[in-house]
């Protein structure tokens, strides 16, 4: 059942069940919404929230976690006051919440993390009670509007803990939905390590004989000698989903169906090898479209952590 008010205390006016912020813990980038029926219990709406983080990152309802803040400065705006003639004072307009937040992590990281500078999206806090803060449109439940940008992988000057911090900035952009229209759930008891961040594995054509084509699942990480491949942890699961691969042939973005006969790996190359069906490979023309199992499903192949992104490629002559 979901967490009530045991009691409200006699004559007082205050109520036994409030809840005030706690340190903030991690951040959670949802534009989507979450329905009434969709969090019955603090169960189910943990669990939706795992399942929204384990989305395709096209998903209307994907969820991005950022990683666990180490370090939080309140850098709300402050407000602003006007004073008549005889010395009266009143706040004409209230400032709005801004925080300064320090994560760990590298380049690769970042990268990702500033594709958000300067968006209007929508975010979840969790804080260190274990309890998720939105806001409420209708009965729908969701994120508070807010703009961030990330900065980091400066040179480290050895003054301070400065290597592997990046730093972002949270702007609130309504004090209405943020102070007056607060939600809360404690989640207490569920693990925020289960809402997962996810890594993009493309999909990418490397060489073929005929209708047989040798395909890398490798990281496009900033190492410039060789990304990473994570074949060797994973290649073999993935070939294991053969059944969860779709392929389309045609002109631009292909529509029509490519059957594919089998996928296996290749460990001398550390890749897969995709077979499409002879004789829809030998009518084929246009382009070639590999589209992956989703990330659910490499989830439910014990293939975490990961998205693999479909790959599009002119059929080789």
């Amino acid at each position: 059942m979901l967490s009530r008010c045991a009691i409200s205390v006699a004559n007082t006016g205050e109520i036994a069940c409030d809840k005030s912020r706690g340190v903030l813990k991690k951040i959670m980038i949802f534009n989507g919404s979450v329905a009434a029926d969709d969090r019955t219990t603090e169960t189910e709406l943990f669990n939706y929230l795992v399942t929204c983080s384990k989305l395709s990152k096209s998903a209307s309802n994907k969820l991005f976690v950022i990683n666990e803040a180490q370090d939080i400065v309140d850098a709300s705006e402050a407000n602003t006051e006007g004073t008549l003639g005889l010395g009266f004072k009143a706040v004409i307009r209230e400032g709005r919440p801004a925080y300064t937040v320090k994560i760990m992590g590298g380049a690769d990281l970042l990268k990702r993390l500033r594709t958000f500078n300067n968006q209007t999206i929508r975010l979840f806090e969790w804080d260190a009670n274990s309890t998720l803060w939105g806001t409420k449109s209708g009965t729908n439940f969701k994120g508070f509007q807010a703009k961030l940008f990330f900065t980091g992988n400066k040179l480290a000057t050895g003054q301070n803990i400065e290597e592997g911090v990046i730093t972002f900035t949270l702007s609130i952009i309504s004090t209405s939905e943020y102070f007056d229209n607060t939600y809360w759930a404690n989640l207490d008891g569920n693990n925020i390590e289960d809402i997962v961040p996810l890594i993009d594995v493309p999909l990418a054509f490397v060489s073929n004989s005929s209708n047989v084509h040798k395909i890398s699942i490798k990281v496009l990480d900033s190492n410039l000698i060789e990304p990473f491949n994570i074949y060797e942890d994973n290649g073999a699961a993935i070939a294991a989903l053969a059944a969860d691969f779709s392929a389309k042939s045609g002109a631009g973005d292909p529509t029509t169906a490519l059957p594919i006969t089998s996928i296996a790996v290749d460990a001398a190359l550390e890749l897969l090898t995709v077979t499409y069906d002879n004789t829809a490979y030998g009518t084929a023309t246009g382009n070639l479209k590999l589209m992956p199992p989703t990330p659910q499903e490499l989830d439910d192949a014990d293939v975490t952590g990961i998205e693999l992104l479909e790959t599009t490629y002119e059929k080789p002559a």
